[in-house]
């Protein structure tokens, strides 16, 4: 299926999801969707600005495009209840289920999530054990495929590393080529990008 088809489908359950949403939600004309900061606000909101153009139209409501900073700001906001809609990771839910409350109604399906850990293609880095002691640049703690399931992996194999945390996985590879960092966490969506 291509990624077209799969976002067309995405926007048509979003938008039908949207038109059913609680009452306090439907009293609003104007809804936040915050979108976690992988990659550069410009970047995202090209990305995001389009599909909720069209969700608005579809929906009736408008819907604003929100990110933030860094991924520990977006945190804090989606912490507070700040936006309406959020595009998050499986981390996030868990955490933003509780409080204030979040409610899953999509995911990809048939998908499982993945963390990669990349390196300079000039690097003599040709395995993972050898970045033991080295320092790895990650996203944030809480880049669920970014940083969790590389620093875990990294611990089950007894490789210890040094997590140093930039602004996003776009910061993220950006290190790594610049040679600032020998490796990087990441997703492959975000690195194609």
């Amino acid at each position: 299926m291509t990624l077209f088809k799969r976002f067309t489908q995405f926007v048509l359950l979003l938008s039908a999801l949207v038109m059913v949403v609680s009452t306090p939600l439907q009293a609003k004309e104007r809804l936040t969707f915050g979108v976690v900061p992988q990659q550069s606000a410009t970047k995202l909101a090209r990305l995001w600005g389009p599909f909720l153009k069209q969700l608005g139209e579809l929906s009736g409501y408008e819907i604003r495009f929100r990110t933030a900073t860094d991924i520990p700001t977006f945190e804090q906001r989606v912490s507070l209840g700040e936006y309406d809609l959020a595009y998050m990771n499986p981390y996030h839910y868990t955490v933003f289920h509780r409080s204030p409350g979040y409610m899953a109604f999509a995911k990809e399906r048939d998908k499982q999530i993945q963390g990669i850990v990349i390196v300079h293609k000039d690097s003599p880095i040709t395995q993972i054990s050898d970045l033991d002691k080295q320092v790895v640049a990650f996203p944030s703690p809480g880049a669920f495929a970014a940083s969790i399931l590389p620093r875990a992996e990294f611990a089950r194999s007894g490789i210890d590393v040094t997590p140093t945390y930039v602004t996003s996985h776009d910061s993220v590879y950006r290190a790594v080529a610049a040679g600032l960092k020998p490796a990087g966490g990441g997703v492959l969506r975000t690195l194609n990008r």
